[in-house]
């Protein structure tokens, strides 16, 4: 059936073609975040629109006109989660405190996009510090799922992939440390990409835990992720294998909200020649779970961010001052200074030898199948509520291992809600997960899109 083309790549030719450009593009999202962000549904995904936006959009449909070579994003609207530093405009966390924090540059992995042409139409709402996998933040609220807003977007990217669902931007930058762009990927009927960790830079993000923070996209579609992480690694994933002969293994150990999602998937690999098994069950041991490093690692990486991201008088001066003003939501209260206390090296290296062993865990199993790539569901469960989603370990297995994830659309459950399914490969095999991924979507159809 193939995959909705709505897409970046869509836009690009209807460009060329003269058929649209990105004013309108631009003008269309706005109108869009005017009717559904804060009046109608009132979705909540935006914290800032950018005053220039237009501007800017009308300088690349000039340029388009008077001949210039077109970059690989020219004129692409896209928005960007508000912990990714972008100069001139506060970075927030989504937190109160930070309002008004004035970084001294543009991250590169935000520049990167800039210059290959995109066109930043805002910044993005948020859980606080990236704290959880719903987004709630004191500046913002709670972002609601467009397929359901009385439920969760997830998060903690969840503004991020609200705004591309909802179709006020083409695609989105994000972040993930656990599984803050693959849940609201798939709980917004998105394809979002964790690379793998180190592959893209980190500098100008605000910390959540560095030894599995990394940035990574959401987008409608498998071909658009491909094209962003070109960019942003400085690396073409492109000239791969073929789907047909690779071998993928089912982590049936994982639980999921509907079987038939993985089914799905299984069935559009196999249409492409690709062998599907179920691959061995993990250690139990090695099951992600107890400490986590985000415990260890937030509190001396953040304050070490307020120390030097922002302009002196613009953010708190360290973590102890934001905790002491008491802007930020006070249902983290406990959380906050617990992670800002006096850490313990010892039990951040047990939990890193812990994400050590479970990386060893994982190749075994791949090697061992012969496997190019283990799927399974990215959360334990959808959203239906405003609590914070009990997603399960699944999204841990890219953030303790290292390896790069993909989540994507398979179609929709019975209510109505997006269905979607998490592929896993090697460190440095992307392009294993866009070949596969453009599988399954070609196989599953059109990615679900709101009703809005």
């Amino acid at each position: 059936m193939g995959a909705r083309r709505d897409d970046i790549q869509a836009f690009l030719a209807a460009c060329a073609a003269g058929r649209t450009g990105s004013v309108a593009a631009v003008a269309a999202g706005l109108a869009r975040i005017a009717a559904l962000d804060r009046a109608g549904v009132a979705l909540a995904a935006m914290l800032r629109v950018m005053p220039d936006a237009t501007d800017v959009a009308r300088d690349r449909d000039r340029a388009r006109r008077d001949g210039a070579a077109p970059g690989p994003l020219h004129g692409v609207p896209i928005v960007v989660k508000d912990n990714i530093d972008l100069l001139g405009t506060p970075t927030s966390s989504g937190c109160r405190a930070l309002a008004d924090a004035m970084p001294w540059r543009t991250a590169p992995a935000l520049a990167t996009l800039v210059d290959a042409g995109a066109v930043v139409v805002g910044k993005t709402n948020l859980s606080e510090f990236s704290f959880e996998i719903r987004s709630r933040s004191s500046l913002g609220g709670d972002t609601r799922n467009p397929f359901a807003p009385t439920a969760t977007s997830g998060g903690s990217s969840g503004g991020t992939a609200v705004a591309v669902a909802a179709g006020y931007a083409l695609a989105g930058l994000g972040t993930d440390t656990g599984g803050s762009i693959r849940v609201p990927a798939a709980y917004n009927g998105l394809v979002g990409l964790r690379p793998t960790w180190g592959a893209i830079a980190t500098d100008g993000v605000a910390p959540l835990a560095p030894s599995t923070d990394t940035v990574g996209t959401i987008t409608r579609s498998v071909a658009d992720a491909a094209t962003m992480f070109a960019l942003l690694a400085a690396r073409d994933p492109s000239g791969g294998r073929p789907a047909a002969g690779m071998r993928v293994g089912i982590l049936w150990q994982l639980p999921g909200p509907a079987p038939d999602g993985i089914d799905r998937a299984a069935a559009a690999l196999h249409a492409a020649g690709v062998a599907v098994e179920q691959a061995p069950d993990l250690p139990a041991d090695l099951i992600p779970g107890g400490d986590h490093i985000v415990d260890e690692e937030f509190g001396p990486a953040f304050d070490r961010y307020l120390r030097t991201a922002f302009h002196p008088g613009t953010a708190p001066a360290s973590l102890p001052d934001l905790i002491a003003g008491g802007h930020y939501l006070r249902e983290y209260d406990a959380v906050l200074r617990a992670r800002a206390a006096p850490r313990s090296p010892a039990v951040r290296a047990t939990i890193l030898q812990r994400h050590k062993a479970l990386r060893s865990a994982l190749a075994a199993i791949v090697a061992d199948g012969g496997y190019d790539a283990l799927l399974y569901a990215p959360s334990a469960v959808l959203p239906r509520s405003m609590d914070n989603p009990k997603g399960g370990w699944a999204p841990e297995l890219a953030a303790c291992s290292g390896w790069p994830a993909l989540a994507l659309p398979v179609g929709r459950t019975a209510r109505g809600m997006p269905l979607s399914v998490e592929l896993l490969a090697p460190a440095d095999e992307e392009a294993v997960l866009f070949t596969l991924g453009a599988a399954i979507e070609d196989g599953a159809g059109s990615r679900p899109v709101p009703d809005l």
